[in-house]
């Protein structure tokens, strides 16, 4: 038992969500409509009634009449013609054929013999439920028996009989739901089609924002008939046409970035190669050179110098390191020189040694030596984000990465344009807050990786850890590049 009513109107609110508007729309429409025809079935079937009742009451109370002077008139001349006997043994044709009335005759003993109508055993006749013919049978204003007395003469009897009236309408109800429910059935035929092709728009119109969304932006949805969806298909190709421009745009722009970072890059990693790195050289050269003149000048303030000296050197070989470490990061090998698995490989090395409370299993496929600068740079760039993202915010002390190259098929049998290079990386760490907003080092990666035709997707889940899925295309057209296919949804092949 439901002690809150809140829980209570919650309940029932979710409820109605599933039953009603969980449903598709065309099951709405149809049990609508369906509802509609019920109710107004209904109300005929009231008003039938209703007639039905004041009808067979009019009916009944014509027919007893009817029935009363007919009988009084044949019994006045019978007996006028002193056949007045003959009126036991059969009724006249006249009083045969009356309808909604029985005619009995009563014996000396009071006892009732019916002798019209005479019951017909071959006649078949459908009787009305019973429940119908309480609600159909009238109350008559007056007596429903008329009681005819003539001398020498056992008195006749008529008694109003509605059955047959009754049986009548219920035939013609019965016959008139008959062809509603056909009808309605057939109504509803039609509606499921038609809302079919009515609505078939709109599912299309489903499909198209869903592949907008996963970002392909070349869908265009074929223009439907009707005016109204027609015109909300032409918005639609009309966004989509709008985004794939400016997507193109972005990704041209994007690429121009990364193009002028990598040379920024590239420049300071020259500098730092070729001016710090001989001053650093230069340095050494000079300690080492007074360190050694102090040796042999012998003395106290030889051994102080040559101490202050050893403190240079010190100082100096962790320039070096540093100077190192920061040219693998602005520049971590040279295209045509160093293969991407050796860059991967020293990268990896690299933190586990600044890192050695976390493990990182690495994993790789059939790879070329090389996939060209951007390509590489991108999934160095890649694997370092991720895995500086799973040390320093997920505090993660578990890494898996897998990068392999595929062909142009898939595992599920589909075909690519392109082999393909995907990456996985997979952390034990805290995983992200649905509620944090991308931060400049992971939309960088996505950018990065959809400027060279890919795609990036980030699945993370708290105290689970984070999984980085990257798809690069690795061959690429050097001919004139094709005009784009547009993905028509919507029956157009």
């Amino acid at each position: 038992m439901c002690r809150y009513p809140g829980h209570r109107s919650w309940r029932l609110k979710s409820g109605l969500q599933k039953l009603w508007y969980d449903r598709p729309v065309r099951t709405q429409l149809l049990v609508a409509v369906g509802l509609i025809n019920l109710v107004a079935a209904f109300a005929a079937v009231a008003v039938s009634i209703l007639n039905t009742r004041t009808a067979t009451r009019v009916e009944i109370e014509a027919s007893l009449e009817i029935a009363q002077r007919f009988v009084s008139s044949t019994v006045k001349d019978l007996a006028a013609q002193g056949k007045l006997d003959e009126l036991d043994d059969e009724l006249p044709l006249e009083l045969k054929h009356l309808r909604h009335v029985r005619i009995f005759f009563m014996d000396t003993t009071g006892q009732l013999a019916v002798v019209s109508p005479q019951p017909d055993p071959g006649s078949v006749q459908q009787r009305a439920p019973s429940w119908f013919a309480a609600l159909v049978r009238p109350k008559l204003p007056g007596p429903a028996v008329r009681v005819v007395a003539a001398d020498h003469a056992n008195p006749i009897v008529i008694v109003g009989e509605p059955a047959d009236e009754i049986a009548e309408a219920w035939q013609d109800l019965y016959s008139l739901a008959i062809v509603w429910l056909l009808l309605d059935v057939i109504v509803l035929g039609v509606l499921y089609v038609v809302l079919g092709r009515v609505l078939d728009p709109l599912a299309s119109l489903f499909k198209g924002m869903l592949r907008l969304e996963d970002g392909h932006y070349a869908t265009r949805l074929e223009t439907p008939k009707v005016k109204e969806l027609a015109a909300i298909t032409n918005r639609f190709n009309t966004l989509a046409e709008a985004l794939d421009v400016a997507r193109e745009e972005n990704t041209g722009l994007y690429r121009q970035l990364i193009a002028v970072q990598e040379e920024e890059r590239r420049e300071i990693a020259n500098e730092l190669h070729d001016e710090a790195g001989p001053c650093l050289f230069g340095i050494t050269a000079n300690a080492s050179s007074i360190q050694t003149i102090a040796g042999q000048t012998g003395g106290q303030r030889s051994d102080e110098i040559r101490h202050r000296v050893g403190e240079i050197l010190g100082i100096v070989e962790r320039l070096k390191l540093m100077n190192r470490a920061l040219l693998k990061k602005l520049r971590p090998g040279f295209h045509g020189r160093v293969g991407l698995a050796e860059l991967i490989d020293e990268l990896i090395v690299g933190f586990e040694r600044r890192h050695p409370g976390t493990h990182i299993f690495y994993s790789a496929g059939r790879l070329a030596k090389s996939y060209g600068e951007p390509i590489d740079l991108t999934i160095y760039r890649s694997i370092q984000e991720s895995i500086t993202n799973a040390i320093g915010h997920g505090k993660a002390t578990k890494i898996t990465i897998d990068l392999v190259e595929e062909s142009g098929h898939r595992r599920n049998g589909a075909k690519r344009q392109h082999a393909v290079l995907l990456l996985g990386v997979i952390d034990n760490g805290k995983g992200i807050n649905p509620s944090t907003r991308p931060g400049f080092g992971l939309t960088t990666l996505t950018e990065r990786v959809k400027s060279l035709g890919g795609s990036c997707v980030i699945d993370s889940e708290l105290d689970k850890g984070t999984t980085v899925r990257i798809e690069i295309p690795v061959q690429r057209e050097k001919a004139e590049r094709p005009k784009k296919k547009l993905e028509l949804v919507g029956g157009m092949p």
